[in-house]
């Protein structure tokens, strides 16, 4: 058995990236993925669906639920330009905050739009909300007496980036940063950190809403900006990808589910049920749990002392409907009494959706629901069911016009962010042996896809290193802007003043 140069154990957008990083240089890698079907994770394609309307079938690929790319992903951005592979980038219009209270009245306001385009600077441009009429009607006395509250707790998030540095907020939730908050603003704000976590505040650790906050909205103002992938995320991401890696000499097995690994001398066997690889260098891209997993069936990769983080299962929706209502927005988030926690209105973006609504008038919307566990437990039409009456609730003209729904859970491997400093980092003690992945420790202050290609460069790095080979840089996110990174150090200089005491004191 000749060993492989490099295996990568993983086919996500994690992976991928490492694999073509090293097929760039020549390195001829091999991914195994345990997906027989598609390679891609949470990027990845699915079931397509079919639609028969009038006298013709329509077919519209499955996805996992993730449509494009948010302004800080430089990374990404830079991953596929170098690869000239383009998505089919949309720049967002407009999203919204629809939000209903317990006695059922729907109220709405635009959101993330609203602060990208805010004339204030960051990282006070969320006081744009406020002079918008349609958010200040949501709001009662007691929400805007509570607004200063909710403005210094934003603020003070500055003092420290818990995606690069270990946070003292190890333990503390999202539920613990909302205490004194008005219902209204809990209300908004959790379905903000709902959208980001796929958790409910209580189960939310604290540092990663924070981490959330500072890469995507509250450093600078352009952060918001989004831009969509006028495909899915399959045809717009993960095939060109795999087309370049087989381009450059690199290989992808499906089907490929790997249970453990074996210290074989100065190399590593991997070890699937049906067959065995050798390596001289392992990089494993796995989701957490599946990492936790291989890690227990591998007494050569010890796992004692590491902390897993948590992960939750999803579902997305999508209904069709043969009119088209007024949109406020091509898409946004439902916050207060609702099932559904966010929404996109397919034919605004992707080509297939724009097609199919120029010939027959119809519209397409998908919805996701992150929980609770036991709402998700529920069986299919029965979220269906709620998460039609939503949609009902919101646009009235609906009722009564649904012609195809469709549901797929997507497994309990999105992972809620921490930064304990217990988790796997990308360089690890086991020799040969590099991680990567959106949950894995690494100083950059990223997440998500963006830190899923971080994570993935870096590991390749770790492996050219080794090699005596060209490492690939990693880009930062854009400085936050004057006033933000104003205030972010003199925040930072207290702290460290705060620290200098401490010492002394225990001096």
């Amino acid at each position: 058995m000749e060993p492989e140069s490099v295996i990568i154990i993983g086919g996500g957008l994690a992976g991928l990236t490492a694999a073509s990083r090293l097929a760039e240089r020549g390195l001829a890698p091999l991914v195994l993925e345990a997906n027989p079907e598609t390679p891609g994770g949470r990027v990845g394609g699915g079931a397509s669906y079919t639609l028969r309307h009038g006298e013709r079938e329509y077919i519209f690929a499955g996805e996992h639920g993730i449509h494009g790319i948010w302004g800080q992903y430089a990374n990404l951005r830079d991953l596929l330009a170098g690869y000239a592979i383009d998505p089919g980038y949309r720049a967002a219009a407009r999203e919204a905050w629809i939000l209903r209270s317990r006695g059922g009245r729907v109220q709405w306001a635009e959101g993330g739009s609203a602060l990208r385009r805010s004339w204030i600077p960051a990282p006070f441009h969320y006081l744009a909300l406020f002079v918008r009429p349609r958010f200040l009607q949501m709001l009662t006395l007691r929400d805007l007496a509570s607004m200063f509250r909710v403005l210094g707790e934003l603020v003070f998030t500055l003092a420290y980036d818990p995606a690069v540095e270990t946070a003292p907020l190890h333990g503390r939730t999202l539920a613990d940063y909302f205490k004194g908050w008005s219902p209204t603003m809990q209300a908004l704000f959790t379905g903000l950190a709902r959208n980001f976590a796929s958790e409910a505040p209580e189960r939310v650790p604290q540092s990663g809403f924070i981490a959330f906050l500072r890469f995507y909205t509250l450093l600078r103002r352009d952060a918001w900006a989004f831009s969509y992938f006028n495909k899915d995320a399959g045809r717009a991401l993960v095939q060109p990808l795999v087309t370049k890696l087989e381009a450059n000499g690199g290989a992808l097995r499906l089907g490929c589910k790997v249970e453990r690994i074996v210290r074989d001398g100065d190399s590593w066997r991997v070890e699937t049920e049906t067959e065995s690889f050798s390596a001289g260098h392992i990089v494993l891209a796995l989701d957490a749990p599946g990492a936790r997993t291989l890690l227990a069936n591998s007494p050569d990769l010890p796992g004692e002392g590491l902390a897993w983080p948590q992960a939750t299962p999803t579902a997305v929706l999508r209904f069709w409907f043969s009119v088209t209502p007024r949109l406020m927005a091509e898409a946004g988030i439902f916050t207060g009494d609702f099932t559904l926690d966010n929404f996109f209105w397919l034919h605004r973006f992707q080509t297939d959706f724009e097609e199919w609504h120029a010939a027959t008038g119809g519209c397409a919307v998908e919805a996701h629901i992150y929980g609770p566990p036991d709402l998700l437990r529920e069986p299919d039409a029965a979220l269906l069911a709620r998460g039609l009456t939503d949609l009902v609730r919101v646009w009235p003209g609906l009722r009564g016009r649904n012609i195809g729904q469709t549901i797929r859970r997507n497994p309990p491997t999105h992972t809620l962010f921490d930064s304990d400093g217990l988790q796997l980092g990308v360089e690890t003690d086991w020799p040969s042996v590099a991680v990567c992945g959106d949950w894995v420790r690494f100083p950059h202050p990223s997440l998500y896809l963006e830190r899923a290609v971080v994570t993935g460069t870096a590991a390749a790095n770790v492996v050219l290193a080794a090699q005596g080979l060209e490492v690939f840089p990693i880009l930062q996110p854009k400085p936050p802007e004057p006033l933000a990174r104003w205030i972010q150090g003199g925040l930072l200089r207290i702290r460290r003043a705060a620290r200098a005491r401490k010492r002394r004191s225990a001096n």
